[in-house]
């Protein structure tokens, strides 16, 4: 059997198959109840009546006239000896008594029992009559012809059935038109899917009001797997588009120095061309990991986590800005030891792009000031605190976007990337913190760091 594939179709299959077993069971119990409710009515006229028999027989000496009194054209009663021979007829049985099934030793309860007469069935009640004793003196016999109730219950069907269809036809329609109502926002999220990924994941799939509950949460999921599918996009083509900038001129000093090697240079001119072609590995490598860095996914992937001591780590970071700029005044504010989480090479990375960068923007005989606190016992603070050229206060809100340099460095240093703020804003990020550059008073700039303590 071909399984229907549309989900309206599907749901008018299944609606049709319940409804028609159900109204099955409907019927069946209905029509069994019924003859079963019509058939303990019947019984319980006839004990009725076989009671009354014995209370007028135990009161009365013309038993005959009871029974004829009793009798009807449908109701016939007789009176059976203990032995079970017939002593009594009401007239209506013309003289022919009853079956009545008596045999020794059965129990004195009432007996009841269907048996074919005059055409028709008759049901039949047998009720023992006692002495004071206990013991049993007779039997009043009871038959009643139960009329005929097939004829009842097959209308009583036959309504039923006409009910079924008439509710089927409006069900089936009925379902039919839900089906494909609460189906079309499902084809409509189809289309747009198929929209959305012919054009490159651009085109948004916007909130929709149409719908079940389920529909809409499946249209809200699919819009976010959207969205972030074009942030991955995006991510990719920033790194492309990053790597292409800031690699260019690296590429270009290491295609001189190599064509240079191959003019067949020796001596002191040869070292300095190995120098410079190393120092362009060297940025072009750490240039690659903060590209990465950045376009990674997810925070802390790939992140190797250890325990840092920031006091020591600042420590040496500053010993190597004094050595690398003697004409500055770099010092580390002393403090208590700050313990944090994180991994130890992109922790010195970042202080190390501050640290340099604040160096680097700073004129001779200008200083340089590392600090480093605790905040509420919840946060460490570091702040790199220079008097350079400093930044605007727009500036300094779009100092930690890639390639964005102020005014002054770029006439200061017209060859940096823009990137070093950038990478460090995003080991902070990725550490669970966050890097915030302001505007020094009076000149200069701040940088500040701020990541939860261990523990």
């Amino acid at each position: 059997m071909r399984v229907p594939q549309r989900l309206s179709t599907r749901l008018t299959v299944w609606f049709l198959a319940l409804f028609v077993a159900t109204i099955g069971v409907v019927v069946g119990l209905t029509l069994f109840f019924a003859n079963r409710a019509f058939q303990t009515s019947v019984d319980d006229q006839l004990l009725g009546l076989a009671h009354t028999a014995e209370e007028r027989i135990n009161s009365s000496d013309d038993d005959q006239h009871i029974l004829e009194e009793l009798s009807t054209a449908a109701q016939f009663l007789e009176l059976v000896d203990a032995h079970g021979n017939v002593t009594l007829l009401s007239g209506n049985l013309d003289g022919k008594p009853l079956p009545t099934f008596i045999r020794r030793g059965q129990p004195l309860n009432d007996g009841l029992h269907t048996i074919g007469f005059r055409k028709a069935e008759l049901r039949i009640v047998r009720h023992a009559l006692l002495d004071e004793n206990g013991a049993v003196t007779g039997y009043v016999v009871v038959g009643g012809v139960v009329p005929d109730v097939n004829k009842n219950l097959r209308d009583l069907a036959f309504i039923i059935a006409g009910a079924s269809v008439i509710g089927l036809v409006g069900g089936v329609g009925g379902t039919i038109l839900v089906a494909r109502r609460e189906s079309g926002p499902l084809k409509e999220l189809t289309d747009l899917a198929l929209a959305t990924a012919a054009s490159g994941f651009d085109q948004p799939v916007p909130p929709s009001t149409r719908g079940s509950k389920e529909a809409r949460e499946l249209r809200r999921a699919f819009s976010v797997l959207v969205d972030r599918q074009r942030q991955v996009l995006e991510r990719e083509r920033a790194f492309f588009a990053d790597s292409s900038h800031v690699l260019r001129t690296p590429l270009a000093v290491l295609q001189g120095d190599i064509e240079m090697l191959e003019q067949g240079i020796y001596g002191k001119e040869r070292q300095e061309v190995v120098v410079q072609a190393r120092t362009a590995i060297d940025a072009m490598s750490r240039t690659l990991s903060g590209l990465l860095l950045l376009a990674r996914e997810q925070d802390g992937a790939g992140t190797s986590w250890e325990v840092v001591e920031l006091r020591a780590l600042l420590r040496v970071l500053t010993d190597e800005a004094k050595t690398a700029f003697p004409e500055l005044s770099v010092a580390l504010e002393e403090g208590e030891e700050v313990e944090v989480a994180g991994d130890p090479h992109q922790l010195r990375d970042l202080f190390a792009s501050l640290v340099e960068n604040a160096c680097h923007y700073t004129p001779a005989s200008g200083s340089v000031r590392v600090g480093l606190a605790r905040d509420d016992d919840t946060d460490a603070v570091v702040e790199v605190r220079d008097t350079g050229i400093g930044l605007t206060e727009q500036e300094s809100s779009q100092a930690t976007e890639r390639f964005f340099r102020g005014q002054q460095a770029k006439r200061m240093f017209p060859g940096g990337s823009g990137l070093g703020l950038a990478i460090a804003a995003r080991i902070a990020s990725v550490h669970n913190g966050s890097l915030v550059i302001e505007k020094g008073e009076p000149q200069g700039a701040v940088a500040r760091v701020r990541l939860p303590l261990l523990g």
